[in-house]
């Protein structure tokens, strides 16, 4: 999966075959989220395309906390 870095934030976008394979992409991503204390962006839309924004906001930059959840997310899809 191929992140890009927009407007100072890491992001990338993943297409599903429906909203139940997309939410539980989501739910694998937010318990790894949880686990690191470290949070995605998430954007639905045309139902199934999910685009995910990685910031860290209290660094005001993007941090290696950003790229790790990024190799997870990309290793999970």
């Amino acid at each position: 999966m191929e992140w890009i870095i927009k407007d100072g934030k890491l992001v990338s976008t993943f297409e599903f075959k429906s909203q139940t394979e997309l939410a539980q992409f989501i739910l694998k991503i937010a318990k790894q989220a949880d686990e690191m204390n470290h949070h995605p962006d998430y954007k639905v839309f045309k139902a199934f395309t999910l685009e995910i924004t990685l910031f860290t906001y209290d660094k005001k930059a993007i941090t290696e906390l950003d790229y790790n959840l990024a190799a997870y997310i990309s290793g999970t899809f």
